[in-house]
């Protein structure tokens, strides 16, 4: 008989249900998860199916912060979560939320000095703090921001200091609830270096993430929520290519799509496992063509599909950007002599590094920011000489941080209030309402005060409310960071109808693969500059380099490079 004792397990949840003070329904039902220590445990589902929750659970933030009813047994590193208080979890279990902003201390001046402030609260040593703060800098890529504000950083930059502050408190357990919603495709490449050195060194990593593709790439374990309920739990290529995935509306990554479209056209063998990675996709269809089967095509991007070059190049600007400076009163530069003109009936992704001035740039599409040198033209009109109000009649922004752009008591009120306040008939303002109620998904929840609604869904009625003023040109920065696979394709839907409408779109994003998908002309930042504008069609060697060097390609690009 075996006396030996089952290893340790720094996460044990055994039947826990939990239902938020005031709600109907359960957040978790009935979760059993074991998590053993060094494993790299991925949790992925719909927006609002628990996975936020989940992390805060391990953290302790629920039940004591986000109160409610716990019932089963939940215990990390060795501490029942319900008779534990946060400050004593701290030092077992690190949590970094979705928004990087909001866990900003406000005590500190300096990013440095930011990501030590945990270690000054729990008393590490100062030779210790200072090798830990100098590590996860180094770590995180932040290094030459060490003496910036916290708050003059941009989103993804708040992002990795937020990350680098947990991970220098070494906890056993670290929490990430959608750690790279804000990050550009080369931080996401290092922080899953990071997570792969951390659980060899024996840290157990929750991850809840919506990036199936980076999920593949960086976890060794894939758990599957729906409606708070376990749906899958195992390998990832297992969980990854489990169809009631596609059944749940959950997904499948990427490349797992391409080789089941691909199976469907006789294009891969039915006897050759479903790939969840690049590397192995293009692997089966080297095979694919060993054999004799059809060269496989990768998946178009819009322009490729929807010549769209002579509808756009005769029509009027929307906005002009003439050699446009901008320097912040802290003196950093942000804008450094960009030109850019947004037609009628564009789709243009403005992509680029973490603080290469992507949404400065966004902001003088409508007068929010000015010109230190050069000018903008809103509808022919420099935004020196106008108002904001007139701008937002041309220009519709929804902002990475959504929080400040919703205040009204119920969905339908906030999406109501854009077209109301430019002073359209009654009449038109309840069918632009309407409809981008319908086109974001969210007549469910209608009368629902928004921040009674996921994150997610948060961002939906965000862009639903900037969709239905109705303006020529709508710029979403980072739209689908924490939607899931539904959301983004209702997004992609959205932007066919405007372009079929004659109205333009242009997103900041760094998922490259919505950007190729869903759009058409790519603009790369880097600097402060514009370091590339084109078609994705159209793009040659060097400038394909100029985007690999700096953001990646998307899968797509990746594998026409390779010749496959």
């Amino acid at each position: 008989m075996d006396d030996a004792s089952p290893p340790y397990a720094p996460i044990v949840l055994r039947h826990v249900t939990f239902t938020y003070a005031g709600a109907s329904e359960p957040a978790l039902r009935d979760v059993t998860l074991t998590v053993p220590a060094g494993q790299i445990c991925a949790v992925i589902g719909r927006a609002g199916a628990g996975k936020s929750t989940l992390c805060a659970l391990c953290a302790g933030f629920v039940p004591h912060f986000f109160r409610g009813r716990l019932d089963g047994d939940a215990v990390v590193d060795g501490l029942p979560i319900a008779t534990h208080p946060i400050a004593e979890l701290v030092r077992h279990v690190a949590l970094v939320g979705s928004n990087a902003f909001s866990q900003i201390s406000g005590a500190r001046f300096t990013v440095y000095d930011e990501v030590a402030f945990g270690l000054e609260n729990l008393g590490v040593p100062r030779a210790e703090m200072i090798e830990r703060v100098e590590w996860a800098l180094q770590a995180l890529g932040i290094d030459h921001l060490r003496d910036r504000s916290p708050y003059a950083l941009s989103g993804g930059q708040q992002q990795r200091m937020v990350i680098a502050a947990a991970l220098a408190m070494r906890p056993p357990v670290l929490a990430l609830d959608e750690p790279t919603s804000q990050l550009d495709p080369p931080a996401m490449a290092e922080l899953a270096d990071v997570l792969r050195a951390l659980s060899r060194q024996g840290i157990t990593i929750l991850i809840a993430e919506h990036r199936l593709e980076w999920v593949a790439e960086v976890a060794e374990r894939v758990v599957a929520l729906d409606r708070g309920a376990v749906l899958a739990d195992g390998a990832p290529a297992d969980v990854l290519t489990d169809p009631r995935l596609c059944e749940r509306r959950i997904g499948w990554p990427r490349p797992t799509q391409m080789a089941a479209r691909a199976r469907a056209e006789g294009r891969w063998a039915p006897d050759r496992p479903l790939p969840i990675t690049v590397a192995d996709l293009a692997a089966g269809w080297r095979a694919a063509a060993q054999d004799g089967a059809p060269r496989s095509a990768a998946v178009q991007s819009r322009s490729e599909a929807h010549d769209s070059r002579g509808a756009t190049s005769a029509a009027e600007p929307i906005v002009s950007l003439e050699d446009v400076h901008f320097t912040y009163p802290t003196g950093v530069e942000a804008l450094r002599g960009v030109s850019l003109t947004v037609r009628r009936g564009e789709r243009i992704a403005l992509v680029g590094r973490n603080g290469a001035g992507k949404s400065t740039l966004v902001r003088h599409l409508n007068g929010l920011l000015r010109p230190s040198r050069g000018r903008a033209l809103v509808g022919g009109v420099d935004t020196r000489t106008t108002t904001v109000a007139r701008c937002a009649r041309h220009v519709g922004i929804v902002f990475q941080d959504v929080r400040n752009q919703l205040f009204a008591r119920t969905v339908r009120d906030e999406i109501r209030f854009g077209p109301r306040n430019l002073g359209f008939s009654p009449e038109k303002v309840s069918a632009l309402t309407e409809a981008a109620i319908d086109a974001l998904d969210l007549r469910d929840v209608v009368d629902e005060h928004p921040y009674d609604l996921p994150p997610a869904r948060r961002r939906l009625v965000a862009i639903a409310a900037v969709l239905a003023m109705d303006t020529p040109l709508l710029a979403l920065d980072e739209p689908t960071a924490g939607l899931d696979n539904a959301s983004i394709d209702a997004l992609m839907r959205l932007i066919d109808d405007l372009a079929a409408r004659r109205r333009s779109v242009l997103v900041v994003s760094h998922d490259l693969d919505f950007c190729y998908e869903a759009l058409d002309r790519v603009v790369l930042m880097r600097d402060g500059r514009i370091a590339l504008d084109g078609r994705f069609a159209d793009l040659d060697c060097a400038q394909m380099e100029a985007l690999t060097s700096e953001v990646g390609l998307p899968i797509a690009l990746r594998l026409r490079c390779a010749g496959i």
